[in-house]
């Protein structure tokens, strides 16, 4: 059982209001000078009651008042009860993570909001760790709904803005129907989903190492089984060669002066070919620049040609000490290269007849290559394995997951067999209210299990559904028929709050406030809380057509000029 006594602030900011058991009105009003009523707080008073029922910060209107208009240091304050506990709950924006939980004149600050729903949670159900009920704030979601909801859902009770994804746990609860395996269900698709982009990432690695898909590597891996294991063979029919290790040392040994004497050949090959380059005189003819130089101008030229014969004969001399050098460099590096080429010579020789001594039947030339080639098929065995051996188990577990999860919903599915007579029950009844409001019992309501992402449908029909206005109906018929039916009562919390939810035709609003009133005697022992523009009523019918008394019920009514907070303000962006 949950009940709102009162809401109200310390230090006073708005007037406390008071509910009763029964209908609860939260009314918006016209005044003389204004017709609006939209604006004035009706909304905002809802809000505050989630917010001091442990709505998230995060998530809640009350976090986007400017201080201006609502000191952050004001405690929000809510009195209500559960299971006939009197419970006052004090929080603040500012210190919204810590509320003031008062039980029964025991004062309980909380440093952790989780913390504090936990506690809610236990005293409403009995335990907070069981997976067979709804947390706290999980069974408030269908309880209290908001006009950002815009009621286009029986299941979708959250504010349309935010994408959260619907959680049938509290109605299943409702209807007697154990959520445990729906929620492990749900557990299991996220497992699931992540299990799939391993597998997803696994494959692009596979196509990075082999540029194959899976099944093409997997032959590739065979392949390369195959290739380690003959060469695996082929080392070891080696190794069991007499006096093998002393030949193989000195093999690697050969091979390794052999790599480093053409390494140096290489080097003193190209710096002999960067020294011929220099071969041969290249000096300028000084007749055929006086002649070029007299036709222009006479005698300059053969001025010029005596200049140039001096600065020759001393690039000459310079060319000639150059050409010494270069000679004795280039014979230096001809006898090195000469040297070089004997001891290739050599140690080819010796190469091949230590190699001789092991090469049987022509399986190995190169026993440093084999040995290299060996490590890197080695190597790119054991990736590629890896990866193919990670994908498999992969596979796998995605496999059982999903068979888990298929147990789990064939599980979930004869619960819900097993709870046809709660199911039946709620049908009749939204049938009843149906046929007050539309005339008819054209309406049906049923429960379905399937393996899809959200598990559960549920599948509500109505005369002339689709409609805006045939939405709000829909969600007015279920959650009243939720609150009032016989079964489910057993297991509801007792409360109901609809914010603005008759945005609908005058006749369906009529009718729905009718049987609101000729409901009073079933919902005295309940509470609902409904704010309502009373505008939306003509005043021919308040004392005719209509027999629910707005008067009687009104527990706070909001005007243009008489706001909720007091004031006007701009939200803060969220």
């Amino acid at each position: 059982m949950l009940r709102i006594r009162k809401l109200y602030s310390e230090p006073q900011v708005f007037d406390p209001i008071t509910f009763k058991d029964g209908i609860n009105l939260i009314l918006g009003e016209t005044t003389e000078n204004n017709v609006k009523t939209n604006g004035v707080g009706k909304s905002m008073a809802v809000e505050f009651i989630n917010y001091g029922l442990l709505k998230r910060h995060e998530d809640s209107r009350v976090s986007l008042i400017p201080s201006e208009s609502f000191p952050h240091s004001t405690l929000i304050c809510l009195d209500f009860e559960i299971s006939g506990k009197s419970i006052t709950i004090k929080r603040s924006i500012e210190n919204h993570k810590c509320p003031i939980l008062n039980v029964d004149g025991k004062t309980i600050p909380f440093t952790d909001i989780e913390d504090a729903t936990s506690y809610l949670t236990t005293l409403l159900f009995g335990s907070a760790n069981d997976e067979s009920i709804p947390s706290f704030r999980a069974m408030l979601g269908p309880l209290i709904r908001d006009e950002r909801s815009e009621f286009k859902s029986i299941i979708k009770c959250f504010d349309t803005n935010k994408t959260i994804p619907p959680d049938y746990t509290p109605h299943l609860y409702l209807l007697n129907i154990d959520p445990k395996p729906y929620k492990q269900a749900k557990a299991l698709l996220g497992e699931i989903d992540k299990i799939g982009k391993a597998i997803t990432k696994s494959k692009e690695n596979i196509v990075a190492i082999t540029g194959k898909n899976v099944s093409e590597a997997k032959a590739d891996l065979n392949e390369l089984t195959s290739q380690v294991a003959r060469i695996h063979v082929e080392i070891e029919r080696l190794e069991n060669i007499e006096g093998y290790d002393i030949v193989k040392d000195e093999i690697i040994e050969i091979e390794t002066q052999l790599e480093e004497f053409r390494s140096r050949q290489a080097v003193i090959k190209t710096e002999l070919s960067k020294i011929k380059l220099f071969r041969g005189d290249n000096y300028i003819d000084e007749g055929e620049v006086a002649e070029l130089y007299n036709q222009f101008k006479a005698g300059l030229g053969d001025l010029i040609k005596k200049q140039i014969e001096e600065v020759t004969a001393f690039k000459k001399k310079i060319d000639n000490f150059q050409k010494t050098l270069i000679d004795g460099r280039r014979k230096e590096l001809e006898d090195s290269l000469k040297e070089i080429d004997s001891n290739i010579i050599r140690l080819d020789r010796l190469y091949r007849e230590k190699l001789s001594l092991i090469d049987q039947k022509g399986a190995l030339k190169n026993l440093r290559q084999t040995i290299a080639t060996y490590q890197k098929k080695v190597e790119d065995h054991a990736s590629l394995s890896a990866f193919i051996k990670k994908h498999a188990e992969f596979e796998r577990e995605k496999k059982e997951k999903a068979n888990e999860r298929d147990q789990l919903i064939f599980l979930l599915d004869s619960f819900v067999s097993n709870s046809s007579n709660v199911i039946d029950s709620l049908e009749q009844t939204i049938l009843d209210i149906h046929e007050v409001v539309a005339g008819n019992r054209q309406s049906s309501f049923e429960v379905e299990i399937t393996k899809k992402k959200e598990i559960v449908k549920f599948e509500l029909r109505i005369y002339d559904d689709g409609s805006h206005s045939n939405e709000r109906e829909k969600v007015f018929l279920y959650d009243i028929g939720l609150l009032t039916n016989a079964e489910t009562g057993k297991r509801h919390p007792g409360l109901l709050i609809h914010d603005n939810i008759f945005d609908v035709d005058y006749d369906t609003l009529l009718k729905s406030l009718n049987y609101l009133s000729d409901s009073e005697s079933a919902l005295a022992h309940k509470q609902y809380i409904l704010t309502l523009n009373s505008d939306k009523i003509y005043d021919a019918d308040i004392n005719s057509r209509l027999r629910l008394d707005l008067e009687g019920l009104k527990r706070a009514a909001f005007t243009k000029t008489a706001r909720f907070l007091k004031t006007s303000y701009q939200e803060l962006s969220s």
